[in-house]
């Protein structure tokens, strides 16, 4: 899982275009799938990870980017288990990232 979502970081931090973690057509989990059944987590999840790219060209240091957005994805994402919980979780998210 650890290194699934590594490889998830990697690819959104790379990709300019590519600006939601979340890839539909390999979604595997209940989760993943919940943010592509809904278009206002979609959203939400694309707004993340522009904050997360903000962030980045903002100069923020990588390594704590990805810790902290790792630990993240662990604790609060993953605790989540309907729309509402990862709406907030996503918003919050998003606003930390706004204010490194």
């Amino acid at each position: 899982m650890r290194l699934k979502l590594l490889l998830v970081l990697f690819a959104s931090v790379t990709s300019a275009s590519a600006l939601a973690a979340v890839d539909c057509s390999r979604a595997r989990d209940n989760l993943d799938k919940l943010v592509c059944s809904s278009s206002r987590l979609s959203v939400a999840e694309e707004q993340m990870a522009s904050s997360f790219h903000a962030a980045r060209r903002r100069g923020v240091d990588m390594q704590m980017l990805q810790s902290t957005h790792i630990e993240w994805y662990e604790q609060v994402r993953n605790a989540c288990n309907d729309v509402a919980c990862l709406l907030r979780a996503f918003d919050e998210r998003s606003a930390e990232l706004d204010n490194y």
